[in-house]
């Protein structure tokens, strides 16, 4: 997710943020966060010894890990890498619950995801697609690292890795159909920056004067 006061035409502002840090301090904790989750995974595997029973505990906790904290850190590091500014980052749960069945809808919305808070003004001054790269990079993330952890428990044989590979693709499927679909989605927002780009491209040929044929000075002569 981006945090962002909302443009024209967008959708209604987000829920307010729990906490809210810097950039560094965000991009380390999601960093971090992130390479336990994996080490849950590994753990799961069998990797470090210990208890059967623990494996499948730590394969479901390495998961979440990995899926709560590879979303925002992305949004950053696409968005930099293509010259948007942030502000810092923030926790809060979803901010789409009206797009959850009763029940998930009230845990979404507590569950703490983490929002990447960018520079309004150099988000405007980017490029559509800079900003589609960038808003898209977020849900693609999530997606990506998510099925390759899962992917990885299973062929590094954790109990519950078939289970959990299912889970997550069903799950990381259904999240991106509806991030594009919902107009407060990453998917959605980045189809809207590439359309704003044809529509600015449309009024700048309609706005373009009508080139006109060049006049043979000769032939028009009269005679």
């Amino acid at each position: 997710m981006t945090g962002e006061r909302p443009e024209r035409g967008a959708p209604p502002a987000r829920p307010p943020l729990w906490w809210r840090t810097s950039v560094g301090s965000g991009a380390s904790l999601q960093l971090v966060a992130t390479a336990f989750g994996g080490l849950g995974v590994a753990a799961a595997t069998g990797a470090f010894g210990g208890p059967t029973w623990l494996r499948a505990p730590a394969l479901a906790v390495g998961l979440v890990l990995v899926y709560l904290d590879t979303h925002a850190v992305a949004h950053f590091a696409v968005g930099r890498a293509v010259g948007i500014r942030f502000r810092g980052f923030g926790l809060r749960g979803t901010d789409h619950p009206e797009s959850y069945p009763p029940g998930l809808r009230e845990l979404m919305g507590h569950v703490p995801m983490w929002v990447a808070l960018t520079d309004p003004v150099s988000r405007r001054a980017a490029s559509p697609v800079a900003r589609a790269a960038m808003y898209a990079a977020g849900e693609t993330s999530t997606t990506l690292c998510t099925l390759a952890a899962a992917a990885a428990a299973l062929l590094g044989g954790a109990p519950g890795g078939v289970l959990a590979l299912l889970v997550s693709a069903a799950w990381t499927v259904a999240a991106s159909v509806v991030v594009a679909v919902v107009p407060k989605g990453d998917y959605a927002k980045a189809v809207r920056a590439l359309r704003s780009d044809d529509r600015a491209a449309r009024a700048a040929e309609r706005r373009r004067p009508t080139a006109t044929a060049p006049i043979d000075a000769e032939a028009s002569a009269s005679q």
